[in-house]
């Protein structure tokens, strides 16, 4: 009885002098977790290995050529050849009101786009200019980019089709490389017939302003 009476003092001695070292280690008294064996306590956790893998490796998903969808048959009408006959309205530059031009849409990338070049005269100068038309499956709105002989701006529009009134009506924002002011630009085409087509383009330059028309052009297939 007294030898386990010694050995339970002996057992509860050492385990005092345990607790008072973990304690004075950590004087708020918080418990710290014990590192897990083999890997040092600071290191965060190991995400198991098959979720490192990539989901799909580099090029296992086949190239194909882009799909069209009925969308796309809109931007037939912009292709072929045309004579326009040109009305730009009233503005700040010496210009000439009525004038005639011509433009060629050309179906591009397997008729996913459509490249439509015009020359004319405008402001007493040759003008030229050149848009891409698509219809972007993602976002499910036509889209346009264009270029012109007049600015060093890409424009940039994006739009839908109103099926009823046959018109494709596009906006885009872009800075004024005179005036460094927003230009809100607004077009509409007008599919009239398989061999006319429309185009009229207002400005504004506040969201919620009145607009200005600025030019009306009439397409005629040759």
């Amino acid at each position: 009885m007294r030898f386990e009476r010694t050995i339970a003092v002996l057992v509860l001695a050492t385990g005092m002098i345990c607790s008072g070292v973990v304690v004075a280690a950590n004087p708020a008294g918080q418990v710290t977790p014990e590192p897990t064996a083999g890997t040092p306590a600071s290191d965060p956790p190991v995400p198991p290995a098959n979720t490192l893998k990539p989901k799909m490796e580099v090029g296992a998903n086949p190239w194909i050529p882009t799909d069209l969808r009925p969308e796309h048959a809109l931007l037939a009408g912009l292709a072929g050849k045309f004579t326009t006959k040109v009305h730009v309205y009233s503005g700040p530059y010496a210009r000439m009101f009525d004038t005639e031009g011509t433009a060629e849409g050309k179906p591009i990338m397997g008729g996913a786009f459509v490249q439509l070049a015009h020359a004319e005269k405008r402001m007493k100068q040759p003008f030229e200019a050149m848009a891409i038309y698509g219809f972007d499956q993602a976002t499910r709105k036509y889209t346009a980019s264009s270029v012109d002989n007049t600015s060093t701006a890409i424009v940039n529009s994006v739009g839908t089709y109103d099926a009823e009134k046959k018109q494709l009506v596009m906006t885009s924002h872009f800075s004024d490389q005179k005036s460094r002011i927003l230009t809100i630009v607004r077009t509409v085409t007008t599919f009239v017939d398989a061999n006319t087509w429309t185009y009229d383009e207002f400005v504004s330059h506040k969201v919620g302003e009145a607009e200005t028309q600025v030019v009306s052009i009439t397409f005629k297939r040759l």
